[in-house]
């Protein structure tokens, strides 16, 4: 027989982790102006960012870094993603194909949109002639094994099919991400 004044003992449930992993060039911030400027100074024309894309990486490297260095005000907040990510009770982590180089004016602009992410996790530079979906992959599957759901978003198409053909896991939410419209992958 169980006394009023015995307590009885509360099963503690676990708490599930969850984490929105968020690209930074054209899904929390638009920056494709900022490329095409440093093109211009590059090569004295605005090109066209899937000519830019279409480069060998050490071109694109180069006019990516000018842009970024020299045109960071032409970035403007993706402001749908930060409305959905400020809402959310996730872990935000920052996953950019972008080095250390660019981490004070990543955290500048982030902070002006009123973001706070849990972690930043830049490219290393022994990467940055590698494919960006191959790293983002390996540090995805990282992310993985630490939490229980993970919504994962990225504008590049290429990026989401090759981290979910490579971590198919259902925790996983990939999530395209092109202006004003998210849609699941």
């Amino acid at each position: 027989m169980i006394s009023l004044k015995q307590k009885i003992p509360t099963v503690k449930k676990p708490t599930r982790r969850s984490a929105a992993v968020v690209d930074f060039d054209n899904t929390l911030f638009f920056t494709d102006e900022c490329t095409i400027m440093a093109s211009k100074s590059i090569y004295g024309r605005r090109m066209p960012v899937e000519e830019i894309r279409s480069l060998p990486k050490p071109e694109k490297h180069r006019i990516y870094r000018l842009g970024f260095e020299k045109y960071h005000s032409k970035s403007r907040p993706n402001t749908f993603i930060i409305r959905k990510l400020k809402k959310s009770d996730a872990e935000l982590i920052l996953l950019t194909a972008r080095t250390k180089e660019d981490s004070k004016t990543i955290m500048s602009l982030i902070a002006s949109s009123g973001l706070e992410f849990d972690r930043l996790i830049f490219r290393p530079k022994k990467y940055l002639f590698g494919h960006d979906e191959e790293w983002k992959l390996g540090v995805l599957s990282k992310i993985s094994k630490k939490y229980d759901d993970i919504e994962f978003y990225e504008d590049k198409i290429e990026n989401i099919m090759h981290a979910k053909s490579g971590l198919p896991d259902q925790k996983i939410k990939y999530f395209r991400v092109s202006g004003a419209s998210i849609n699941r992958v």
